[in-house]
């Protein structure tokens, strides 16, 4: 016969099995809900920044303009300190004027004599914040007039 004692340890075994099989389950989705839940909180850090930096932008734009017609020097020392802070948050300048047209963080407002499909001048800066586009720059880009 078999022994009582052998089959309730067998059983009890099995339960335990079960049991650890169940909290290292458990361990992982809790984990991967730690991972989901910063991701998500990155997102939304990402998106809040992108939404501040953007609108900034368009104030920095409104500077460089007024910079221009007024030729103030304390204006001009205040949108360099404003564009650092800027910088410091990951914004970059799309460097555009004599580089070949590049539709991913380009938009073509105007095609004039130049050489072909490169930037001949910038109508409106564009910027990538952390190497993403967060403003494509409006350029002319260059035509070759054929006879």
């Amino acid at each position: 016969m078999s022994n009582p004692k052998k089959k309730k340890n067998t059983i009890t075994s099995k339960k335990i099995a079960v049991l650890e099989n169940k909290l290292q389950r458990s361990l992982a989705d809790y984990s991967n809900l730690e991972k989901r839940i910063e991701k998500q909180r990155q997102l939304f850090v990402t998106l809040a920044t992108v939404g501040i930096v953007s609108k900034m932008v368009d104030i920095l734009d409104d500077l460089y303009l007024a910079h221009k017609h007024l030729k103030d020097p304390g204006l001009k020392i205040t949108i360099k300190k404003f564009s650092r802070i800027l910088e410091e948050q990951g914004l970059k300048e799309i460097k555009a004027k004599g580089q070949e047209f590049n539709a991913k963080s380009m938009d073509c407002v105007d095609v004039a004599t130049g050489k072909q499909d490169h930037v001949i001048s910038i109508r409106k800066k564009g910027y990538t914040l952390n190497d993403h586009v967060i403003r494509p720059a409006q350029v002319v880009v260059g035509r070759q007039i054929k006879n």
